[in-house]
């Protein structure tokens, strides 16, 4: 019997870190694809949700939670022993704001700068060029606090829930930005590909594939 439902997008980056510690937990989840397109699946998810936002778990039970961090964390801690949330309560306050930094700052931004790209619908609060530069701020934070003590992980010494969802978050914006990435932020870079590269997590998301598209980049004086 599956552990629960997923509705989601196909795909969504709040997603990904989901899917893959429920992967590792042992937990089945049943994964239902529920854009506007598919009215069927559509229709069910606002019975969940009334805003239709994913994604949103459906318990076994009867059980709903909506927002994916509520949802990443309630699946990380089906295990009372996972390493995902550090070691210490100090840990798990900056795993925390991680969560917080990528699902409130960093994936709107993205969103702003690719979904134009991708010819999708967008709700963003800025234009495309202030979605940019807001872009190239987060990956300034990302890529100084990776370069502190020379850190293998956002949080402590070990892998946890921050780093794969932050990850997760970040996967289009590679796909896309990769070559200005690359130069720009070697540290992120760094610790990206360490991160999608974890079997729990590539499995889920699959391959890199890197587009070979046009990209809006910064002026010069704001590099």
């Amino acid at each position: 019997m599956a552990f629960g439902t997923l509705y989601t997008h196909n795909p969504t980056p709040r997603g990904f870190a989901i899917q893959a510690i429920a992967k590792t937990n042992g937990l089945d989840l049943d994964i239902v694809y529920a854009e506007k397109e598919n009215k069927e699946n559509y229709e069910k998810l606002l019975e969940y949700n009334p805003l239709g936002q994913v994604p949103v778990f459906v318990g076994a039970d009867g059980f709903v939670l909506t927002e994916a961090i509520a949802i990443a964390l309630f699946v990380t801690t089906q295990n009372k022993e996972t390493p995902l949330l550090g070691t210490s309560r100090l840990d798990h306050l900056q795993v925390l704001k991680w969560l917080s930094f990528a699902n409130s700052e960093l994936l709107p931004n993205l969103g702003g700068v690719i979904l134009p790209l991708m010819h999708r619908p967008q709700v963003i609060r800025h234009n495309a060029d202030d979605c940019l530069r807001e872009f190239h701020n987060d990956c300034r934070v990302l890529e100084k606090h990776l370069s502190t003590d020379n850190k293998k992980y956002l949080v402590a010494e070990q892998l946890t829930l921050a780093d794969l969802f932050t990850v997760g978050t970040l996967v289009y914006a590679v796909k896309v930005f990769h070559p200005v990435l690359k130069v720009e932020y070697p540290r992120l870079m760094e610790w990206f590909t360490r991160v999608y590269e974890e079997p729990m997590f590539k499995e889920v998301v699959g391959e890199l594939e890197l587009f070979d598209v046009p990209f809006p980049e910064l002026p010069e004086h704001e590099k």
